[in-house]
């Protein structure tokens, strides 16, 4: 099986508006080292774009988006 590309960019929708602040750092810990794709949960965040698009493997120089 091939190895999925490192990501650029990786974009989370938060899934609960009033969740605290914190959970970005905790998905950012979660996040680093793994792989991920569109529809993927992590803490209070859905993932809902990835650059390149596809499963891909997120990096400490992978850029997190917040919406």
């Amino acid at each position: 099986m091939a190895e999925s590309p490192d990501a650029r960019e990786v974009t989370l929708r938060n899934t609960r508006p009033l969740a605290p602040p914190f959970h970005r750092h905790i998905a950012r810990g979660k996040l680093i080292g793994q792989e991920c794709r569109v529809g993927d949960r992590v803490v209070v965040y859905e993932v809902t774009a990835t650059v390149p698009e596809g499963s891909v493997r997120v990096t400490e120089s992978t850029v997190l988006r917040f919406v």
